[in-house]
């Protein structure tokens, strides 16, 4: 038994030596591979570093020159001619690597997801479409169907969009919940436009089925009930935006203490106000609330407010809104017109809407970001972007 024993401990040494040989191996190889590549596949790479794309594209350009036969530098310079919106430069290059009669199946599928990407960028979607029924490889399913997805909501075709945002979830476990609620309400939009409120009051239900926190769904249910004068269906339906996102309230703030000016009941309202400003930090349902008393009590009762508001938290908004009061109040007063004035145009240049995910800046609330597209990431209140 103990011969046994140290015969293997002998052999440990020379697996060992296998093993640092076989090492060997693989950096060499690796080594080989990186001095194989031209200089100006490095050169380009420096300039990617620094986005300077122009000079990367002509450094690619000479290195697919070099090596004509790597599908890997054609995918690199496809990339950079759409980062420099040069489209159809980027499908010229895919279409002739198509043509390339030594490509493998998987290798042909590789160009086409390329010329894919190509033909969205480009606003060809219906080249997209088509080329996509001709892209198997599981590989890349879930890019296909993003693709097709994006396409959707840019054609506006919401049922379309749900089907594949569903197709995505369920194949790849990325959730799309968030996103198939606002196709949901873009749906009932378009009914409600249409005059099918009941089929739209179902997508609304859907949505809130799929996302509870979709405020948007309630938002919009509310706004039903608003139309109808069902003014206590529609506070209690609002409500409910505490218990989501009470961020978003501030959204339809002036709507809600209008449900209960008309119920006679403002008093309870700016109680539920001034309880949702504390709690959650909503600033700007001070303004909501200014504006109410401007236009219900008249300038000295709203004077009288933006003095307290400036004492407790003082901030340009709120000078604003004491200089309009003032203004109002008393007419003969050029002084208080000229700095208001001042004020307010010095407001107008710092206050926006900010996407948190690329930054557009927007001087109204959009539920989609106009510039990147994601969801739910414009800000609900006015930022001061000169902080």
């Amino acid at each position: 038994m103990v011969e046994f024993e140290l015969w293997w401990l002998l052999l440990i040494p020379f697996f060992f030596g296998l093993g640092w040989i076989a090492a060997r191996i693989d950096i060499k190889h690796i080594i080989s591979e990186t001095t194989d590549l031209p200089a100006s596949y490095f050169k380009g790479l420096n300039y990617i570093l620094f986005q300077d794309y122009e000079k990367a594209s002509e450094c690619f350009s000479d290195a697919i020159r070099i090596k004509p036969d790597s599908l890997e530098l054609h995918f690199i310079l496809g990339n950079i001619f759409r980062k420099l919106g040069k489209i159809d430069q980027a499908i010229n290059l895919h279409n002739k690597l198509l043509e390339q009669k030594e490509l493998t199946p998987q290798q042909i599928e590789s160009v086409k997801a390329e010329l894919m990407q190509d033909y969205f960028t480009a606003g060809f979607y219906d080249r997209c479409e088509t080329i996509s029924t001709e892209i198997l490889n599981e590989q890349y399913q879930e890019f296909k169907l993003k693709i097709l997805l994006d396409i959707s909501i840019k054609q506006r075709n919401w049922e379309s969009a749900i089907k594949y945002g569903k197709e995505v979830e369920q194949n790849f476990g990325t959730s799309y919940r968030l996103q198939i609620s606002h196709f949901l309400c873009e749906l009932a939009l378009e009914k409600i436009i249409n005059e099918k409120k009941d089929q739209a009051i179902k997508h609304l239900e859907q949505a809130l089925d799929i996302y509870k926190n979709s405020t948007r769904a309630n938002i919009i249910l509310g706004e039903l009930e608003f139309e109808k004068q069902n003014y206590k269906s529609a506070i209690e339906i609002w409500k409910r935006i505490e218990l989501q996102k009470p961020t978003e309230f501030i959204l339809i703030a002036a709507k809600f203490l209008e449900c209960y000016e008309k119920l006679n009941k403002q008093n309870e309202c700016l109680s539920f106000l001034s309880h949702l400003r504390e709690s959650y930090g909503i600033n700007q349902i001070d303004s909501v609330i200014f504006d109410f008393i401007l236009q219900k009590e008249g300038p000295k009762n709203a004077e009288e407010f933006a003095k307290n508001n400036l004492i407790k938290k003082p901030s340009i908004e709120v000078l604003d809104q004491l200089f309009s009061s003032k203004s109002l109040s008393d007419d003969n007063d050029s002084d208080t017109k000229m700095i208001q004035q001042v004020i307010k145009n010095s407001i107008g240049t710092k206050l926006f809407h900010v996407c948190n995910h690329c930054g557009f800046k927007a001087k109204q609330h959009h539920w989609q970001c106009p510039a990147c597209n994601s969801w739910e990431t414009i800000s609900n209140e006015l930022k001061d972007i000169s902080k």
